[in-house]
Protein backbone atom coordinates (compact mmCIF):
# COMPACT_ATOMS: atom_id res chain seq x y z
CA UNK A 1 0.00 0.00 0.00
CA UNK A 2 1.83 3.45 -1.44
CA UNK A 3 0.74 6.83 -0.39
CA UNK A 4 -0.24 7.59 -4.15
CA UNK A 5 -2.80 4.46 -3.66
CA UNK A 6 -4.27 5.66 -0.03
CA UNK A 7 -4.66 9.17 -2.17
CA UNK A 8 -6.82 7.85 -4.66
CA UNK A 9 -8.56 5.83 -2.32
CA UNK A 10 -9.26 8.92 -0.36
CA UNK A 11 -10.36 11.00 -3.18
CA UNK A 12 -12.93 8.45 -4.58
CA UNK A 13 -14.64 8.15 -1.12
CA UNK A 14 -14.69 12.23 -0.83
CA UNK A 15 -16.24 11.98 -4.65
CA UNK A 16 -18.67 9.15 -3.69
CA UNK A 17 -19.60 11.62 -0.38
CA UNK A 18 -20.15 14.42 -2.46
CA UNK A 19 -21.62 13.15 -5.45
CA UNK A 20 -24.61 10.89 -3.18
CA UNK A 21 -24.85 13.99 -0.63
CA UNK A 22 -24.31 11.25 1.76
CA UNK A 23 -24.53 13.80 4.38
CA UNK A 24 -28.19 14.93 3.14
CA UNK A 25 -29.29 12.10 3.10
CA UNK A 26 -27.60 10.83 6.75
CA UNK A 27 -29.41 14.20 8.17
CA UNK A 28 -32.74 13.54 6.67
CA UNK A 29 -33.02 9.75 7.67
CA UNK A 30 -31.85 10.61 11.31
CA UNK A 31 -34.54 13.52 11.62
CA UNK A 32 -37.23 11.78 10.06
CA UNK A 33 -36.86 9.00 12.72
CA UNK A 34 -36.11 10.68 15.79
CA UNK A 35 -38.96 13.01 14.72
CA UNK A 36 -41.32 9.84 14.90
CA UNK A 37 -40.65 9.05 18.76
CA UNK A 38 -42.40 11.95 20.07
CA UNK A 39 -45.70 10.87 18.54
CA UNK A 40 -45.05 7.34 19.03
CA UNK A 41 -44.60 8.16 22.94
CA UNK A 42 -47.93 10.46 22.69
CA UNK A 43 -49.69 7.24 21.04
CA UNK A 44 -48.22 4.48 23.44
CA UNK A 45 -48.96 6.31 26.63
CA UNK A 46 -52.71 6.96 25.51
CA UNK A 47 -52.77 2.76 24.62
CA UNK A 48 -51.45 2.38 28.02
CA UNK A 49 -54.22 4.39 29.79
CA UNK A 50 -56.42 1.90 28.32
CA UNK A 51 -54.76 -0.60 29.90
CA UNK A 52 -56.13 -1.50 33.13
CA UNK A 53 -52.67 -2.40 35.29
CA UNK A 54 -52.41 -0.55 38.15
CA UNK A 55 -48.89 1.75 38.06
CA UNK A 56 -47.79 0.62 34.19
CA UNK A 57 -47.57 4.33 33.16
CA UNK A 58 -46.04 5.83 36.27
CA UNK A 59 -42.80 2.67 36.29
CA UNK A 60 -42.75 3.57 32.30
CA UNK A 61 -41.85 7.11 33.27
CA UNK A 62 -39.55 6.21 35.81
CA UNK A 63 -37.85 4.27 33.54
CA UNK A 64 -37.49 7.15 30.75
CA UNK A 65 -36.50 9.43 33.21
CA UNK A 66 -33.24 7.48 34.19
CA UNK A 67 -32.89 7.31 29.94
CA UNK A 68 -33.24 10.32 28.49
CA UNK A 69 -31.54 13.70 29.01
CA UNK A 70 -33.85 16.45 31.78
CA UNK A 71 -34.64 18.61 29.23
CA UNK A 72 -35.96 15.98 27.00
CA UNK A 73 -38.63 14.90 30.40
CA UNK A 74 -39.16 18.18 31.48
CA UNK A 75 -40.59 18.71 27.67
CA UNK A 76 -42.07 15.32 26.93
CA UNK A 77 -43.69 14.49 30.47
CA UNK A 78 -46.84 17.09 30.34
CA UNK A 79 -48.09 16.04 27.05
CA UNK A 80 -47.81 12.20 28.15
CA UNK A 81 -49.66 12.62 31.39
CA UNK A 82 -52.08 14.93 29.44
CA UNK A 83 -52.66 11.60 27.11
CA UNK A 84 -53.32 10.07 30.29
CA UNK A 85 -56.40 12.67 30.94
CA UNK A 86 -59.95 11.74 30.32
CA UNK A 87 -60.08 12.87 26.95
CA UNK A 88 -57.32 10.38 26.52
CA UNK A 89 -58.82 8.43 23.49
CA UNK A 90 -58.66 11.25 21.38
CA UNK A 91 -54.96 11.36 21.14
CA UNK A 92 -55.25 7.74 19.73
CA UNK A 93 -56.13 8.56 16.66
CA UNK A 94 -54.28 11.73 16.17
CA UNK A 95 -51.05 10.30 17.36
CA UNK A 96 -51.75 7.22 14.79
CA UNK A 97 -52.23 9.56 12.04
CA UNK A 98 -48.55 11.15 13.28
CA UNK A 99 -46.76 8.38 13.68
CA UNK A 100 -48.05 6.53 10.52
CA UNK A 101 -46.92 9.96 8.51
CA UNK A 102 -44.03 10.90 9.59
CA UNK A 103 -42.90 6.94 9.58
CA UNK A 104 -43.90 7.03 6.17
CA UNK A 105 -42.15 9.84 5.50
CA UNK A 106 -38.86 8.52 7.09
CA UNK A 107 -39.54 5.20 4.91
CA UNK A 108 -39.50 7.24 1.56
CA UNK A 109 -36.69 9.46 2.81
CA UNK A 110 -34.76 5.61 3.08
CA UNK A 111 -36.03 4.71 -0.41
CA UNK A 112 -34.41 7.74 -1.91
CA UNK A 113 -31.53 7.11 0.34
CA UNK A 114 -31.10 3.75 -1.41
CA UNK A 115 -31.98 4.96 -4.83
CA UNK A 116 -29.16 7.29 -4.58
CA UNK A 117 -26.89 5.00 -3.27
CA UNK A 118 -27.26 2.57 -6.41
CA UNK A 119 -27.92 5.06 -8.86
CA UNK A 120 -31.21 4.06 -9.20
CA UNK A 121 -33.93 6.47 -11.14
CA UNK A 122 -37.51 6.44 -9.60
CA UNK A 123 -39.86 6.39 -12.07
CA UNK A 124 -42.63 6.09 -9.51
CA UNK A 125 -44.71 9.04 -8.42
CA UNK A 126 -45.54 10.70 -5.00
CA UNK A 127 -48.41 9.08 -3.95
CA UNK A 128 -47.30 5.21 -4.92
CA UNK A 129 -43.44 5.67 -3.34
CA UNK A 130 -45.71 6.98 -0.22
CA UNK A 131 -47.93 3.99 -0.18
CA UNK A 132 -44.78 1.64 -1.01
CA UNK A 133 -43.36 3.86 2.33
CA UNK A 134 -46.40 2.73 4.52
CA UNK A 135 -46.62 -0.92 3.65
CA UNK A 136 -48.48 -1.17 0.74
Amino acid sequence: MTLAWLKRAASAVYDDVIRHHTFQVAAALSYYFVLAIFPGLIFLSALMGTVSLPHLFGHVLNLMTRLLPAETMRLMQPVLISALSPKRTAWIPVSLIAVLWITSAAFDALIEALDIAYDAADPRPFWKTRLLAMGW
